[in-house]
């Protein structure tokens, strides 16, 4: 019967980040990645805007708009919300009447309960078979790195909310684990460091863009100034100000600690002949939060392990559950189908 329905089935994989949801489809790539942001019209309840369109309605969104950021450190918060958005975004990225087979990535950290509601999601978004897979096992599909070998390969996805690390070997996933922090963590420090330093708050794009302009996880060789257009809390007039290069590299090196501790446990649990072979061929960097300078630089300095950024790293994720969706026998140790999810008991 699953034979009959094959050519009628569409593989989709679906990164439900944070910050961003990027949707693969079997053979046309990546077709969406917008912001993981809806709003809706409070008075008839309906959808305004979602993704992109969305996120342009933050600064002068009227009383009537709700915003609604549905996902929290990688996982689902809001469960209503989320499937609204799926199904918005796959009546968008998929035309005509197809059976849709498709996988997320999770961080190693979500809990079964977590797991069951985004399987309720997608199900209910129209998925008639639905797949999870660990986002770092994801990641490292995604960038092609040998997960079938008996060599091992390890990958560290920096994502917005969630930091996923993986050593993976002969298909499977030797150790994993996930941290509640990310680039929208960076945001944060930098936003708190404005506020009791020079008492003046800006919006979340002019942060952004301080991070990716001036931010940096190594000591800058330039110490350059961001001027920007902020607000001083104790007066509430605009004012322009200026943020030094070196004072957000010992602002976004606090969280970046945290997360070098975790890397650090990874490498400590994985066996010894697997961890030579990480120090022989290195750490593959994924994820949004990567791409912030110096990010492979700071990670080879201090694990004494060489570490590459990959090429697209923020496609990574999406990439992999795309491709894993395709192979999802032969990944079967690595992918979760409905029938393991449901079947476990507390």
């Amino acid at each position: 019967m699953a034979s009959i329905f094959s050519p009628l089935t569409k593989n989709i994989g679906i990164d439900l980040g944070t910050c961003t949801t990027q949707v693969y489809v079997e053979r046309r790539g990546i077709v969406l990645s917008e912001p993981s942001i809806m709003a809706t019209d409070e008075r008839n309840k309906k959808i305004i805007a979602v993704g992109h369109a969305a996120e342009d309605l933050l600064a002068k969104s009227p009383e009537t708009v709700k915003i609604h950021r549905p996902l929290l450190n990688g996982v689902i918060a809001d469960y209503g919300v989320t499937r609204t958005m799926l199904g918005y975004i796959l009546n968008k990225c998929v035309r005509g009447v197809q059976r849709l087979r498709i996988m997320v990535g999770v961080p190693a950290s979500a809990s079964n309960v977590e797991k069951r509601a985004v399987m309720e999601a997608i199900y209910q978004a129209g998925a008639k078979e639905a797949f999870l897979i660990d986002t770092a096992a994801a990641a490292a599909i995604g960038v092609n790195l040998p997960v079938y070998d008996p060599v091992a390969n390890m990958v560290i996805d920096i994502g917005g909310g969630t930091t996923n690390i993986a050593t993976l070997s002969l298909g499977g996933i030797v150790v994993s684990k996930s941290i509640h922090l990310g680039s929208l963590d960076f945001n944060e420090a930098i936003k708190e460091y404005l506020r009791y330093q020079y008492d003046v708050v800006t919006d979340d794009v002019t942060i952004e863009e301080m991070k990716i302009t001036n931010g940096s996880a190594v000591l800058p060789l330039e110490d350059r100034g961001f001027y920007f257009m902020g607000r001083g809390l104790g007066d509430g007039l605009q004012k322009e100000m200026s943020v030094k290069s070196s004072e957000l590299y010992h602002v976004i090196g606090k969280p970046l600690i945290q997360i070098l501790d975790l890397v650090r446990d990874v490498l400590r649990e994985t066996p010894p002949e697997l961890a030579a072979d990480i120090m022989e061929h290195g750490i593959v960097l994924t994820g949004g939060g990567a791409k912030l300078k110096g990010m492979d630089q700071l990670f080879t300095q201090e694990l004494g392990v060489p570490v590459v950024l990959a090429s697209e790293p923020d496609l990574a994720v999406a990439k992999g559950t795309g491709i894993a969706v395709k192979q999802r026998e032969s990944l079967a140790a690595l992918v979760q189908g409905a029938e393991r999810i449901y079947r476990r008991r507390f």
